[in-house]
């Protein structure tokens, strides 16, 4: 299960493997796409105290027209934090900041890909704790597996394993979201099919709805359950 301090620890880790990369005194934006204002305000706090509005345009615009692969090193730790919290747009920004860390981090220093394994890590565990998220399970899962190219088994395992009711309301928005045609020729894919159809998603229903927090939440994972049942089957 998720802790305060997983995911401290993951960030902390984060913070202290990218330290090496300072904030350049100067930095190289579009100035058509890119205002003094907006530059200004990602200057004006450290990095820990940046807020998702003074890094929001940031976020838009990294790696494009503002600033290098070590200015957007220097940022990426708030920016996760920012994320997993959900106070920077994760609806918004999730997929195309993490597209940018999928570019190339494999190149990256070994201790700097652990960081993000473990950020990534403490991510997933606090989404099955939390519903609902702004980047739904399936977005971190095509984060995950397909941007990121890690084995998507253990995290499939640490849901099974996780007993919260918010992990089964993952499940079951996932039973209603989940469809063949996303990367139906992707490895990863093919894994998380199989798996949808076994026995572990109703096991993580049932489990939740003899326990449910209220009727809702019950007919919920109860309608879930029947669309298992109907994947299960094909």
């Amino acid at each position: 299960m998720d802790t305060p301090s997983d995911l401290d620890r993951a960030l902390d880790a984060l913070y202290a493997n990218f330290s090496r990369y300072p904030l350049p005194a100067k930095t190289d934006v579009c100035d058509h796409c890119v205002s003094d204002e907006q530059v200004r305000a990602t200057r004006a706090a450290p990095l820990h105290m940046l807020t998702a509005s003074a890094l929001g345009p940031y976020a838009g615009h990294a790696l494009s027209t503002w600033g290098d692969l070590d200015e957007f090193k220097h940022f990426l730790p708030r920016l996760l934090e920012l994320l997993i919290l959900e106070e920077l747009d994760g609806f918004f920004h999730a997929e195309s900041l993490m597209s940018r860390v999928s570019a190339s981090w494999r190149s990256w220093r070994q201790q700097e890909q652990e960081a993000i394994i473990a950020a990534v890590g403490a991510w997933w565990r606090h989404t099955l704790n939390h519903y609902p998220r702004d980047v739904d399970i399936m977005m971190l899962i095509e984060i995950i597996a397909d941007g990121l190219e890690l084995d998507l088994a253990p995290y499939l395992a640490e849901w099974e394993s996780n007993t919260t009711e918010a992990a089964a309301r993952h499940m079951a928005w996932l039973m209603h979201d989940f469809t063949v045609a996303v990367a139906q020729d992707a490895e990863w894919y093919a894994l998380l099919d199989r798996w949808i159809r076994g026995t572990a998603p109703a096991a993580i229903l049932e489990r939740a709805f003899f326990s449910a927090g209220s009727p809702e939440v019950a007919q919920e994972l109860s309608d879930a359950l029947e669309t298992h049942r109907i994947w299960s089957r094909h």
